[in-house]
């Protein structure tokens, strides 16, 4: 990893951070693109050396915006997004067709657009890691949208294995991650590993994919033996 250029989009919060900190200690020159990474610059250069990060604002439902950054940052070696919809937990009976759509606007189609634009910029060697989640492989109530745009982004990044060739395409599906509320938390604890999974425990898996030049088109289960039960 050392001076590889690593692009976080969604790096501003969360495992997509704690990826974006975990490359920059492999040595990594990391690039963080969020929505909201200027409201939180401050905060973001009091945990990542400010000499080896560059961030920038990206709306990943634009495509203009995403012209835009790879316009400004040109080459990179990995793409990692990590990109997390806002819809709430719902009855399918009772969930928002609108806010349905406007999670897949951000989740799948924004990651779909963003590889369009990305692909001519990504180093031969190099890689573009997805992020589905356990909603995509178990089934929970009250999550079906979740679990629609889980199962087609797993199914994206196989296609673009083979597609996108040679450059790798892998897909991480991350279980419970702290913090997360008490009924999770204890549905965690009927778990084989019976908890929630560290941030550090799942960005862990990002890197090994970036590292393993021999492995793509594969969706790594980092989710504590949940879907096993």
């Amino acid at each position: 990893m050392k001076n590889k250029k690593v692009l976080v989009v969604g790096g501003s919060f969360g495992i997509g951070l704690t990826v974006a900190k975990q490359a920059q200690g492999h040595g990594a020159y990391v690039i963080i693109a969020s929505r909201n990474t200027t409201e939180r610059k401050k905060e973001l250069l009091q945990e990542l050396p400010e000499e080896s990060i560059d961030l920038y604002d990206l709306d990943i439902t634009s495509s203009s915006a995403q012209n835009d950054l790879f316009a400004q940052i040109s080459e990179i070696d990995h793409l990692v997004i990590t990109v997390k919809p806002e819809i709430s937990s719902a009855p399918f009976q009772e969930t928002s067709v609108q806010e349905a759509k406007e999670a897949f606007e951000t989740k799948l189609w924004g990651a779909y657009q963003l590889i369009q634009a990305a692909q001519p910029f990504i180093a031969e060697n190099g890689s573009i890691i997805l992020t589905s989640g356990i909603a995509g492989e178990k089934i929970f109530r009250g999550a079906s949208t979740i679990a629609l745009i889980n199962s087609a982004t797993e199914t994206l990044g196989r296609s673009l294995a083979v597609e996108l060739a040679p450059v790798r395409v892998n897909v991480v599906s991350p279980g419970f991650v702290k913090p997360k509320p008490q009924a999770l938390q204890n549905m965690a604890n009927n778990f084989p590993v019976p908890r929630l999974a560290s941030p550090d425990e799942i960005a862990s898996a990002y890197l090994r994919l970036m590292e393993n030049q021999y492995v793509t088109g594969t969706v790594t289960v980092v989710d504590g033996g949940a879907t096993l039960i």
